[in-house]
């Protein structure tokens, strides 16, 4: 179901849930400058079925969120994943954060620990200043987009949208290139113009790390990095399990910074038991979804 939630600053969020609203709630936060769609359907309805009030959302500059008059850092948008929760009525919720949206997540859980009850942490970083250096020679995350003349046209900028897609996945693992030209057509569809998502990039610039913030933090916390990452690389998922209380990592061979869509079992199986473990009950038992019998790819995951 689609809502609309109005940001602290009357900026309208768009939202997607899937699943029964009284159930535990789940809060997926992209990466910056992609809309929320571009979370599998798949997991989410994975997570539904396990029992869970899924929501993901577009940030504001993307998809069909409003644009922001104003300039802002990721404490802005810490506040607007704030607004959906509360505007919902979701929380406390588990909070999943994807690279910049697990920056995201982390503010949230600093700023209104009252609506966070676990995190999950993918492909994310708490700041190049962690021991942990971002890699220059990867290709560019959909959330730090390179400076470069602009594509001749649509076609050309679709299929370098593509090949961005490609280099994010990494070499590792089969590219479903089907699956990712849909995407890239869906997330064009989805979105308003003029695209102002490039604001993100500097959003991030004026963040400070949270390596000395994070060390405050009383949340259940689950890190999950790809060992083939080359946007943040895996000292920074080290980074953050050395940084906040108590946080378990899971290191995963073959993933690249966004894991294929063919792992969204995998990812979900992560997910789901992390969040069963700090939830307090209160989930449905459907027995086809729970982690343990949910099928492995034949990577290797530990």
């Amino acid at each position: 179901m689609e809502r609309t939630i109005a940001a602290d600053d009357g900026l309208l969020l768009w939202a997607e849930t899937f699943g029964d609203r009284r159930d535990p709630a789940v809060l997926l936060v992209m990466g910056a400058t992609a809309p929320g769609i571009v979370w599998p359907d798949e997991l989410c309805r994975l997570l539904a079925s396990a029992g869970y009030y899924v929501v993901r959302y577009d940030h504001r500059d993307t998809g069909r969120s409003g644009k922001s008059p104003a300039a802002y850092d990721l404490s802005t948008m810490a506040a607007d994943a704030a607004a959906v929760i509360a505007g919902l009525g979701a929380g406390p919720a588990h909070v999943v954060g994807q690279s910049a949206g697990g920056t995201v997540s982390l503010l949230l859980a600093l700023t209104r620990p009252g609506l966070v009850r676990s995190l999950v942490l993918l492909s994310s970083s708490p700041g190049t200043d962690a021991g942990a250096r971002r890699s220059r020679t990867g290709p560019s995350d959909a959330s730090e987009p390179e400076a470069g003349p602009p594509a001749a046209g649509p076609e050309e900028r679709r299929a370098m949208a593509v090949e961005g897609w490609r280099g994010l996945v990494g070499a590792s693992v089969p590219f479903d290139r089907a699956y990712w030209s849909d995407l890239v057509d869906r997330v064009a569809e989805h979105s308003s113009e003029p695209d102002t998502s490039a604001r993100h990039v500097t959003a991030m610039a004026r963040t400070p790390a949270l390596t000395d913030r994070i060390t405050a933090l009383r949340v259940p916390t689950l890190v999950v990095h790809g060992e083939q990452d080359r946007v943040f690389p895996v000292e920074h998922g080290e980074a953050l399990r050395r940084a906040i209380p108590d946080a378990r990592l899971r290191r995963i061979p073959g993933m690249g910074h966004i894991f294929p869509p063919h792992w969204s079992s995998t990812i979900g199986a992560l997910i789901v038991g992390h969040l069963r473990q700090n939830s307090g009950g209160g989930e449905k038992r459907h027995p086809g979804v729970l982690p343990q019998e949910i099928l492995w790819p034949k990577h290797d995951v530990y």
